[in-house]
């Protein structure tokens, strides 16, 4: 490997080499998602339309943040909207039944004094890890699509879906870097991938928020395909 360390744990290698990005968690975040009417999409004359479900908007300040996320008690949720102003971010989800949703914060940060643990540094001299604050280790990417094939579709007898899948893992875990299959048609269906975990327990699917998955699929396939990542949260509260 390159400049860095390795050491071997009771749940694997973990390897800290000159490509590992300095994630560092800087803020444990929890809030409980409300019944809230939130704007969904526009149709091809320009109408807004808005669903109820529960929602909740995050805030916070970082520099170029790294997000994961989880339920409590393996409630499925679905991150909803980012957006950032300067240094300021939000991070909007729904979730499928009321639920404490847990955001995790982590960031590029720099060296400090901490006069404890080990830190790392890549061959330039660059800070890619330090024992003080846990930083971000991805223990899987899972990705799949719901509707196969490519581009436009105006197919078959029904919307794919929930299809529920689910894995384990030896440690605490939670989402990150997650892209959400969906498939919208004005207000009904209003299909999305949820995720839930329960400790080291993960299940995802193609929820069905409003709705139910009778008619035909008419939409580009591609917008069913979903991907993420899966991280390690030991010691991280």
């Amino acid at each position: 490997m390159t400049a860095g360390f390795q050491a071997f744990t009771d749940t694997g290698v973990v390897q800290i080499d000159g490509a590992t990005p300095n994630y560092q968690v800087i803020a444990s975040l929890a809030q409980v998602t409300q019944q809230e009417s939130i704007p969904t999409v526009f149709n091809n004359v320009n109408t807004q339309f808005y669903a109820t479900l529960w929602h909740t908007t995050f805030t916070f300040n970082a520099t170029q943040p790294f997000y994961a996320f989880r339920a409590d008690g393996g409630v499925m949720v679905t991150p909803w909207k980012f957006s950032k102003t300067g240094n300021t971010f939000t991070a909007e989800f729904i979730s499928v039944g009321q639920a404490t949703i847990r955001l995790y914060v982590f960031d590029q940060v720099p060296v400090t004094s901490n006069r404890f643990g080990l830190q790392v540094f890549d061959a330039s001299g660059a800070l890619i890890a330090d024992a003080a604050n846990p930083f971000a280790r991805v223990l899987d990417v899972v990705e799949g699509q719901y509707q196969p094939g490519l581009g436009w579709q105006a197919v078959g007898n029904s919307v794919p879906g929930p299809n529920t899948q689910s894995k384990s893992y030896g440690v605490p875990v939670a989402f990150g870097g997650a892209l959400a299959a969906h498939y919208f048609v004005n207000t009904s269906p209003f299909i999305l991938s949820a995720f839930g975990a329960d400790g080291g327990s993960i299940s995802w699917e193609f929820h069905q928020y409003i709705g139910n998955n009778s008619g035909t699929f008419v939409g580009f396939a591609e917008a069913t395909r979903y991907r993420f990542m899966v991280l390690d949260m030991t010691g991280i509260t």
